[in-house]
C-alpha cells in the first residue's frame, strides 16, 4: 500500500471521522463532547494524520510547563500496522522536546500490547500501575525522559 501522509492540527469540522476511528478502539472511550472540549483547551494539541484527504488516525497531548501528556492515539482499523502510530508518537515527541519538555507522561490498558510496545520501542518506561482505570482495568502508568 502506498501511502500519502500528512498531519495537521484538527478542526472542529472533523468531529464525525474523528469519533468513528474512536469507536474503532476497543481500549478507549472518548465522547464527542471530550474531543471538543480537548480541542478547546490551550494546552492541548490535536493533530490529526490524513492518507490522500481522508483523516486515519489522531493524537492528542498536552503540555503544562515541562511536562506533557499523551491523551489519546488511534489508528483507523484499516490502516494498523503500517506504523502510522509511530509515525504520529514520533511527530508528538519532536514537537514536545522542542517545547523544553523535560517528560512525557501516558496510560495505556493492561491489555493493550501493541500499544505498549510501541512505546517501550519509544523509549517509554513503566513506572506504575493505576487500579481499575478503565471499565474495570488497570491501566499501566509510563513515561518518557527527554533530559537526563
Amino acid at each position: 500500500m502506498i501511502l500519502n501522509l500528512s498531519i495537521s492540527n484538527f478542526n472542529t469540522d472533523q468531529i464525525t471521522d474523528v469519533f468513528s476511528i474512536e469507536q474503532q478502539s476497543q481500549y478507549s472511550s472518548w465522547t464527542k463532547q471530550m474531543f471538543l472540549t480537548e480541542a478547546e483547551n490551550k494546552f492541548s494539541y490535536f493533530k490529526i494524520i490524513k492518507n490522500d484527504n481522508k483523516i486515519i488516525g489522531y493524537i492528542i497531548y498536552r503540555i503544562v510547563f515541562e511536562e506533557a501528556e499523551i491523551l489519546n492515539i488511534v489508528i483507523d482499523k484499516n490502516f494498523r500496522g503500517l506504523k502510522i502510530g509511530k509515525k504520529l508518537l514520533h511527530f508528538a515527541i519532536e514537537y514536545i522536546t522542542k517545547k523544553n519538555c523535560k517528560v512525557i507522561f501516558l496510560e495505556v490498558h493492561q491489555n493493550n500490547i501493541i500499544a505498549q510496545k510501541l512505546y517501550e520501542q519509544t523509549g517509554f518506561k513503566k513506572y506504575g500501575i493505576r487500579q481499575k482505570y478503565y471499565s474495570g482495568f488497570d491501566a499501566l502508568l509510563m513515561k518518557l525522559t527527554l533530559v537526563k
